[in-house]
Formats: C-alpha cells, structure tokens, sequence
C-alpha cells in the first residue's frame, strides 16, 4: 500500500534516467525495437539520429517499461507499473532472511519494514529506472550465491547466475557479483573441503552467460560489437563534465596520465569520501548506519551476510578507483541499492548489541524492553524520514537557494519551448539542443542532442553533424556557456529567440543557431 501511495503522485519521469527509460520503453512498444531518438550522450560515436538505444544504459528497465506500454498503452503511468510491483519484492526479501537467519519474527518485521521506508531511495522505488530492477536481482543473486556455497550445491549457483546476468542487463557493474562467488568460496573453504568449486563456477558462468548472450548479440548487430566502447572511456575523465564531451576520441589513457598522479589520486579519495557517504546517508539514513555495521560484524560468520559485505567492498574499490566521476553522479546511488535489505536485516542485532552493551552501564534498565522500545521507535524514526524525504521532494516548497523544482514542475519550461517551435515551424524530427535530451522528448515528442561540454566549437560540431538549428539554455549548463546564460557575454551564431522560466524562476531561453 505505501508503494502505491508514493507511486500515485508521480505524473513525470523528474530525471534523465527515468525519463529515457520511459522514451525507449515507448519506442518498443510502438514496435521500433531498442531505438533512440535522443542523443544524451556521445561515448559510442553514434553520429545519427534515430540510432541504437541502451549502448550505455542497460535494457531491463526499457523493456520492463515497453512490455507494460504495449498493454495499458504509452504514457508515463504505463511506464511506472512494474517498478511499482517489483517494489514489493525487496521488503519481502528481507522479511524472508531475517527470518531465516534469525528464526524471529520481531527482527523479519523490522527488517522488512526498514527495507519498506528506505529514507533516500523512497522514491526511487517506483521510478521507471534500474534501482528497483538491480535491487531485486541482486538480491537474490547474492542469495543464491550463499546458499550455493552453504548447501554446496552447483545449481544453487546456475540459479544465481540467472539473477547475475539479469543484474547485468539493468546495470555494468553486476560483474561484481560474479568475483564473490570465488570469494565466497575462500572465505569458507575450511568448512567446504569437499565444495566443487569448478563445477559451481561453471554453473554460475554458464546461467549468466544464457541470460546475457541475446542483448550481446543484439550489440553486435547493431554496433559491430558485442560490448558498446562508450563505457570504457568513462575511465579517463578528468571531470565530470567530460562525460558529455561530444569529441571522445580525447578520452584517451595517455591524457589521463599526463594529468598527474597527484591529480588522479586526490580525484580518486574524493570520491572514495562521497561513496562512504552515500551508504551512510542514502543506504542506512544516518542513524542506522553504526547499527548495521555492527550487526554485519556480529553475523559475519553467515555466508548470507558474507556475500553482500564481499559485494560492498567490491562496490566501494571499483566505485571509487575505477568508476570515479560517475560513481560521484548518480552511480553509486543506483548500485547500493542492492545493500538496502541486507543492511536493515543487519540492524535488529545490531541494535540488540548495543542497548546490551549500554545497559549494563545502567544497571536499572530492562534491557529486554529498552531493546523493543528502540527497535520500534527505529522503524518509527525510518517512517518519519521516508515520509518527510518524498515529501520534500513532491509537494514541499523549495527554498530560495534550492536547485531542483518540485517532481511534477521540472521540465514544465520545456512547454513553452515547444510552442515556440511550433510558432517557427520547425518539424519535430529536426533535433534541439539541450541538456536533457530524454525529458525534453517526453514533454515535446522532439528530437533532441545533448549540449556538447567542451568547447563552443564543439557545440557548433555537434549542431551541423545533427542538423540541429536551435539551443535551449538553462541553469544546468556547461561552464563554457557560463557568461552567455547571466547575460555577461554573446556568441556569434547564437541568437536569442525567446525567454521563459522554469519552475523556480530560472531563465530559460531557446537560440537560434546560424552559424
């Protein structure tokens, strides 16, 4: 019920991934196939418009999307309802492990009702994006594994391996689950002796290998190869901004080392910082973090909890030291999502250890009942951030200083933007520039490309390879564009059709290109 009554005041996507999620999800269930109208970025060197989808974000959510858009018909609500259903899952699934972890149904409850109000990720749940899909599969993915490994049973590993490759078609970082099942493996060998280890790994690769060798198919048809090269050159950013340079060919090992070591390391544990605060502040809400470290440390001898501690290791190296710039955007948000469950059935023994720990300072209380008391007003304190997080983000008026409308205002200017188009005539498949190519579709059913970063020239680049003859500016925009947006400079070829505001009063204002 509560997923339903946070899913129901959502009308838009509200972010670029939901929304291209929403834009391929549609285009298959018009029977396009997996194809995109947008340009959001320029990793794959794709120079054409309609052109192959999901060459960096993966598929499962556009399809889960489109299936449903193909039986209640294209719009946003269509898009939403199986993120909603699927919501369901997680909460279950830590009801179910506390419970057999535990054999308590005081801990299942609070486990499920923890996994239930997610502070941060509430509404994320019920977004058309990969959060709720890579939760589910990886969830039971790492499931799986442990009880592979604990039953030392091969197809316990094949079942895993389902899940793995489909954690793989929501997000590229589900690789990771495949290196803990060796891991796994070591960490337990002493109580295995007789664990096949060959056969299991065969099994796990195998099951994977079955779910994904379609969508690589797929990739080599339409782009010559089986993995797209876009996220490869995520590798060698020097910022963040670069990730929407239009000339990639720059993105290159040689310049990234020339950017110094000392550069690159600084790059690195900053980003390391930020990861550790995403699990502290958006997986566990702050308050149940130090409780869910505890309790993880208390059950570390449960191979269940062992698998999802090798995978938030593994998160936090490749996010920080590989995935850098996008771990600090978005990223790592969406892929630690999968220790949502897992951290709340650590928490109940978590906090039973500590009330213990601190009530034998204070020797008049009842540790039994101080422990119910804490556990409950735990939930009660999670349902109070839930709450109040969605709510800042729905119906909650920002403040002065805030960056972000309210859900159902953002991209309103974008309506504005289309009348005016629609005043010069301009056909819907000649591409608009913008800074959010999926959204700008959803709301315009127009073309569009995303505002090269880089360079000016790269914008004009950009502009004559699509045959893009209008830029909208707004407040998100690159640095290069800085000046023209406050009205301090003028770029030749540029000129100023028409201003309209978005939602918190911003200035928007559509150009005409002419050079």
């Amino acid at each position: 019920m509560f997923r339903l009554v946070t899913a129901l005041p959502l009308e838009r996507a509200g972010y670029m991934d939901a929304s291209y999620t929403q834009h391929v999800g549609g285009n298959l269930a018009r029977g396009r196939g997996f194809t995109q109208d947008i340009v959001w970025n320029y990793l794959d060197g794709q120079k054409t418009i309609p052109q192959p989808s999901n060459l960096y974000w993966l598929p499962l959510p556009s399809l889960l999307a489109g299936i449903s858009m193909t039986l209640f018909g294209i719009s946003y609500r269509a898009a939403q309802l199986p993120f909603l259903l699927l919501s369901i899952l997680p909460p279950l699934f830590a009801f179910y492990l506390a419970r057999r972890m535990y054999a308590r149904d005081d801990y299942a409850w609070m486990a499920g009702l923890l996994t239930a109000f997610s502070g941060f990720y509430t509404i994320y749940w019920v977004s058309p994006d990969n959060f709720t899909p890579f939760a589910v599969t990886a969830d039971f993915a790492l499931l799986f594994l442990a009880l592979g490994v604990a039953q030392r049973d091969w197809k316990k590993f094949f079942i895993a391996g389902i899940f793995v490759g489909l954690s793989q078609l929501s997000r590229a970082d589900a690789l990771l689950l495949v290196l803990v099942a060796p891991i796994l493996y070591f960490l337990n060998r002493q109580r295995i002796p007789s664990f096949p280890l060959l056969p299991s790994l065969l099994a796990l690769t195998s099951g994977f290998a079955l779910v994904l060798f379609p969508w690589l198919l797929r990739n080599y048809f339409a782009v010559g190869s089986l993995f797209a090269p876009g996220g490869t050159r995520t590798l060698f950013l020097l910022n963040y901004d670069e990730f929407f340079s239009y000339d990639v060919s720059r993105l290159t090992l040689e310049r990234y080392l020339d950017w110094g070591i000392g550069n690159i390391l600084a790059s690195k544990f900053d980003a390391l910082g930020f990861v550790l605060l995403v699990l502290v502040f958006g997986v566990w809400q702050i308050f149940l973090a130090p409780f869910a470290a505890l309790g993880f440390w208390k059950m570390r001898a449960r191979v269940e909890m062992q698998a999802a501690l090798m995978y938030l290791v593994l998160l936090v190296l490749a996010m920080a030291f590989v995935f850098t710039f996008p771990a600090t955007h978005g990223s790592m948000l969406h892929s630690a999502i999968a220790l949502v469950a897992f951290g709340a059935v650590a928490v109940p023994p978590g906090l039973d250890a500590a009330i213990t720990w601190f009530g034998k300072l204070r020797r008049r209380w009842n540790i039994a009942l101080a422990q119910r008391v804490f556990r409950i007003g735990a939930v009660a304190l999670a349902i109070f951030f839930s709450v109040y997080l969605y709510a800042q983000g729905v119906w909650l008026a920002p403040g002065v200083n805030a960056t972000t409308p309210l859900w159902n205002q953002r991209d309103i200017e974008y309506a504005a933007i289309d009348r005016e188009l629609d005043a010069r005539g301009v056909p819907n498949d000649s591409p608009i520039i913008t800074v959010d190519p999926p959204s700008f579709i959803n709301q315009t059913e127009r073309r569009s490309i995303y505002l090269p970063t880089e360079s000016v020239d790269a914008i004009f680049d950009a502009a004559r390879q699509f045959d893009a003859r209008y830029l909208v500016l707004q407040f998100d925009k690159p640095a290069t564009l800085r000046a023209l947006y406050e009205g301090r400079a003028t770029i030749q070829g540029l000129a100023p059709i028409v201003t309209t505001q978005d939602a918190l009063g911003r200035n928007v204002t559509l150009f005409e290109i002419t050079r």
